[in-house]
């Protein structure tokens, strides 16, 4: 009895650490102990299963087979890895623009995900809202036709007042004698009214057109409203121009604030899936990159979130040395997106790789406290494409993924053994 007890010990332990090992073999248990012998293998199957299943979960491997359904024992991983495929389902519908996403489970991590996408829904309105808002006022100051108010001489508006037939100057206020002594503006200015005098009937309403001046390499954006009249009894034509260049630039910030990475200045998520979006709808070959920053996460905790933000700043630097037709993206923490069209998978990994060694020579100075590095994955995608824009881009993070393992071992000699973060 005492030597069936200690071989069923035996296989338990082995079970549990050694499941290499773990072998029954039931003929060898007396005939009171074989029911007992069955049901530890029952038991070791379900530890092997969730031992499984758990390794795919710590890895973030949500399409990995489930366990059976007799197994007890993974009943709470299968309920943390329906919640997991959730999460994730409404983190993509995040991306896509739906800030109504709100979670009910996780703790702390729940309110921190609700409170993001309320603030993202905040600032994405009101982007909105002011951006329609300049539009309208721009709109409105290039429509505006009323003569007998913008035809003043102390109007901040340039007007001007030529002869049709001989493109005579009849009459301009003060700000268009300022730019008359000016060489750049005023032969564009003369080719221009020159132009748009062919193109204004004596019997047409006013029109409305926008017209570029520069001036020692700087544009300005005028809206000019053009009216045939007659003026001193003369058939003439009337500029109006306004200069919108201010409103220009507030909505060129504007968009740039909606669609740029506040910390890199390069483009947001927000931007980088509507165009990934685009350029599969579109058909484009083109190639897909994701890089992930290795070891930020122990960066923003061992010297604070400013020497974290180093970090990325860092990486962008190198991330823009790939080439001057890339679009770089910053996804998130510490994730970016490179989309570029014309680059095949092999020579788009032999570039990442150079990029990546010219940021692992960081390492070398003495003064680095902790490990430069950076994983990546590259998916080319080609014209006749059939997946969608978000298995596309799991398809590179998997890539990266495996690269960072591929890579750990070489990150673990390079660094200081001492320093658990490089």
């Amino acid at each position: 009895m005492d030597t069936a007890a200690e071989y069923l010990f035996e296989y338990l332990r082995d079970v549990l650490y050694d499941p290499a090992r773990a072998n029954m073999d039931l003929t060898r248990l007396p005939e009171g102990f074989k029911e007992l012998g069955q049901g530890l293998e029952f038991f070791a199957g379900c530890v092997s299963e969730t031992r499984t299943f758990a390794k795919f979960l710590a890895k973030g491997e949500l399409n990995c087979p489930l366990p059976s359904h007799d197994n007890e024992m993974a009943a709470p991983l299968k309920a943390l890895h329906a919640t997991l495929k959730h999460l994730t389902w409404q983190t993509q519908q995040v991306a896509k623009g739906d800030y109504h996403q709100h979670v009910d489970y996780l703790g702390e991590f729940a309110a921190a995900f609700n409170t993001m996408t309320k603030q993202l829904e905040q600032r994405h309105v009101a982007l909105a809202r002011e951006i329609e808002l300049s539009r309208q006022k721009t709109r409105a100051l290039e429509q505006s036709n009323d003569l007998f108010e913008t035809v003043t001489r102390d109007s901040e508006q340039w007007i001007a007042v030529v002869e049709r037939d001989t493109g005579e100057l009849l009459f301009c206020n003060y700000p268009v004698t300022q730019i008359l002594a000016a060489e750049d503006f005023l032969p564009q200015l003369k080719r221009r009214m020159s132009a748009e005098m062919t193109e204004t009937d004596s019997g047409m309403s006013s029109r409305s057109v926008e017209i570029e001046l520069t001036e020692n390499g700087i544009v300005q954006y005028f809206t000019a409203l053009i009216r045939p009249i007659t003026w001193r009894e003369k058939p003439s034509v009337v500029f109006v121009l306004s200069d919108v260049s201010e409103a220009r630039a507030h909505i060129r910030e504007l968009e740039n604030t909606a669609y740029r990475d506040t910390l890199t200045r390069q483009y947001n998520r927000h931007f980088g899936m509507r165009l990934l979006d685009r350029w599969t709808a579109e058909k484009r070959s083109f190639m897909l990159c994701f890089v992930d920053i290795d070891n930020l996460k122990y960066v923003n905790d061992k010297f604070g979130h400013n020497e974290g933000d180093r970090y990325i700043l860092s990486v962008t630097a190198v991330l823009r040395g790939f080439s001057p037709d890339i679009t770089i993206c910053r996804l998130g923490g510490d994730e970016f997106m490179l989309l570029a069209e014309g680059w095949d998978e092999d020579r788009a990994n032999a570039h990442l790789e150079a990029l990546r060694a010219r940021l692992l020579k960081r390492n070398e100075d003495p003064d680095s406290r902790y490990f430069h590095s950076m994983s990546y994955g590259v998916v080319a995608v080609p014209g006749d494409n059939t997946l969608s824009p978000s298995e596309l881009l799991a398809k590179a993070d998997e890539k990266m993924y495996k690269y960072k393992r591929d890579h750990k071992l070489e990150r673990t000699s390079l660094a200081d053994t001492t320093d658990p973060g490089k």
